[in-house]
C-alpha cells in the first residue's frame, strides 16, 4: 500500500508535518504534568532516584508510571536535561509513524483504500497533533496503543488463514508477543492502558466460544503474560523503595502518606460534567495546601438541590478559601453532602452524571491546550474562538459517525476496537474530572473504524 501510493503518502506526511509544526510554533505549552514528568525524568537521570523534589530534597515516589519519565530521561541523556524542544520534535516523529500503523490497522480490517483514509485521518487530527507538541504523556500513550492494536488485528488475521498444523503461523505467536510487548509499554505509561489487553482479552474469549477455537484462549494467555511480566521490576521497586505491593500506580496519584479528600471528590462527582469546573473548582483544591481559592459564581447551580445545600456548600466553600486547604473535617462534610445528594437523586449520581461526562470527553471542542476559551458557549465574549470550538467539535462528531459507518461492514477485527472503546468509556464515565484527553488512547481505534466507515467499496 506504502510503496504503491508514495505520493499520496509524502504530500499528507508534508500536510501532518506543518500541522504539527504549526502546533509546536504556536501551542507549545509546558506546565501541570509536564513539571511531574520532566522532575522525575531529571531526578532519576542525575541521582538515580526515581522521585521528585521537595525542599531541596529528592523523594521516592510512586505517584506516576516510569514510562515516560524514562522517555525524558533518555532524550534529556541524548540533547540536554530540560531540552524539552528535543522532546516535542521526538514526538512529532512518533506521532507520524503512528499514522502509519492506524492506515496499517484498517487496511487489515478492510481495504487498501481504508488504509489511504484512515491514513489522511490520523495526519491531519488536530487533536493528536495538538497533543504531539506538549510534554505529555499522550503522543506515546496513542502510539503504543495503535502498535498493540496493529499486531493484535494482524495476528488474529494470520490465526484464521493459517493451517492449523502449522503452530508458528497458526498460533501468529510473533505478532501476539509484539502486540503484548505494545500493552506493556502502554502500561509503563499510564495505568489505565492495561484496559488494551482487557479489551483484546475479552474479544479472544469471544472469538474461542463463538468459533469454538480454543486456540484463542491459548495466545490470550501469552498476550497476558507478554503484557504483565514487564510490571514485575516496577512493583519490586515499589516494594523495596517505599514498603508498598503498588504494581502499577496510585488511583489519586497522591504522594505516600498524602491525605485523599475522597468525600470532597465523591461530592464533586455529584454535579460535575465539564472540563471548565475541572479548571475552576476540582483543580483549585488540596488537601496538603496550599491551593487556589474557588469563586463560589464558578459553581453551577445543579450543584445545589435546595437553599440549604447552597448555604451548606457556600459555607465550606468559605472556610476553605480562608485556609487554601481541605482539612479532614471540611472533606468529611462534603461527603455527608454527597451522600445526601445520592441517597435523593441515584439515577442521576449513578446514570445521567456518568453518561454527561463520557459525552463532554467525547464531544467536547478539545481546547484545552489551544488558546481558546473554555466557555466556548459565550458567543458574545469572543465570537471568533467559539466559532474555532464548534467547528472543532463538529470534527469530533464527524469522526464518531465515520467510526460508526463502520458497524455496517461486519468485519470480525471491528469487535476488538469497538470493545476497547466501550471499556475505556466505561472506566472514563467512573472519573470526577472529565478531561477530554483521556480519550485520545481511543483514537487509534476510532481512526481505523472512521477509515473503514468511510472507504466506498474493497480493492
Amino acid at each position: 500500500m506504502f510503496s504503491r501510493n508514495k505520493r499520496y503518502f509524502l504530500v499528507l506526511i508534508l500536510l501532518g508535518l506543518a500541522l504539527r509544526g504549526y502546533f509546536l510554533h504556536w501551542h507549545f505549552l509546558f506546565q501541570g504534568d509536564s513539571l511531574v514528568y520532566g522532575d522525575l525524568a531529571k531526578n532519576w537521570l542525575l541521582h538515580g532516584v526515581y522521585g521528585v523534589t521537595d525542599s531541596g530534597q529528592v523523594v521516592p515516589v510512586d505517584i506516576r508510571m516510569p514510562g515516560y519519565p524514562a522517555f525524558l530521561a533518555a532524550i534529556f541523556r541524548l540533547f540536554g536535561v530540560e531540552h524539552y524542544g528535543a522532546v516535542v520534535r521526538v514526538q512529532v516523529g512518533i506521532d507520524l509513524f503512528t499514522c502509519f500503523l492506524i492506515a496499517a490497522g484498517a487496511r487489515r480490517l478492510w481495504s487498501e483504500r481504508a488504509g489511504k483514509v484512515a491514513f489522511a485521518l490520523a495526519a491531519l487530527c488536530p487533536f493528536t497533533a495538538n497533543y504531539a507538541a506538549t510534554p505529555l504523556v499522550e503522543t506515546l500513550a496513542i502510539f503504543s496503543a495503535a502498535f498493540a492494536l496493529f499486531f493484535a488485528l494482524r495476528a488474529v488475521q494470520k490465526m484464521r488463514a493459517a493451517p492449523s498444523w502449522d503452530v508458528a503461523h497458526s498460533f501468529a505467536v510473533a505478532d501476539w508477543i509484539l502486540s503484548g510487548l505494545g500493552i506493556a509499554v502502554s502500561i509503563y505509561l499510564r495505568p489505565d492502558g492495561g484496559l488494551l489487553l482487557l479489551a483484546i482479552a475479552l474479544y479472544l474469549l469471544w472469538t474461542a466460544i463463538s468459533a469454538r477455537e480454543m486456540e484463542f484462549v491459548w495466545v490470550g494467555v501469552l498476550l497476558g503474560v507478554v503484557s504483565l511480566l514487564p510490571l514485575l521490576p516496577w512493583t519490586l521497586r515499589n516494594w523495596r523503595t517505599l514498603q508498598q505491593i503498588e504494581p502499577l500506580a496510585p488511583f489519586y496519584a497522591e504522594m505516600p502518606g498524602e491525605y485523599v479528600p475522597k468525600g470532597f471528590n465523591r461530592w464533586t462527582k455529584t454535579w460535575i460534567v465539564d472540563f471548565i469546573s475541572v479548571m475552576n473548582v476540582y483543580w483549585n483544591v488540596s488537601a496538603e495546601g496550599p491551593g487556589e481559592a474557588v469563586d463560589i459564581s464558578n459553581i453551577p447551580a445543579r450543584t445545589y438541590d435546595n437553599p440549604a445545600q447552597k448555604q451548606r456548600t457556600e459555607q465550606l466553600f468559605a472556610q476553605y478559601n480562608e485556609a487554601l486547604t481541605l482539612s479532614p473535617e471540611m472533606d468529611r462534610a462534603f461527603a455527608e453532602l454527597a451522600d445526601t445528594r445520592i441517597r435523593e437523586r441515584p439515577l442521576r449520581y449513578y446514570v445521567a452524571l456518568p453518561l454527561a461526562r463520557l459525552a463532554d470527553m467525547w464531544l467536547r471542542p478539545r481546547t484545552e491546550m489551544l488558546n481558546l476559551q473554555l466557555d466556548w458557549w459565550n458567543w458574545e465574549d469572543v465570537p471568533q474562538e467559539s466559532a474555532i470550538s464548534v467547528a472543532l467539535a463538529l470534527l469530533d462528531v464527524f469522526y464518531i459517525v465515520a467510526a460508526l459507518m463502520s458497524v455496517r461492514r461486519k468485519l470480525p477485527g471491528c469487535g476488538m476496537l469497538w470493545i476497547l472503546i466501550v471499556c475505556r468509556s466505561a472506566l472514563l464515565a467512573t472519573l470526577p474530572n472529565p478531561e477530554p484527553r483521556y480519550t485520545l488512547e481511543c483514537f487509534p481505534a476510532l481512526l481505523m473504524l472512521a477509515g473503514v466507515g468511510l472507504a466506498r467499496k474493497t480493492d
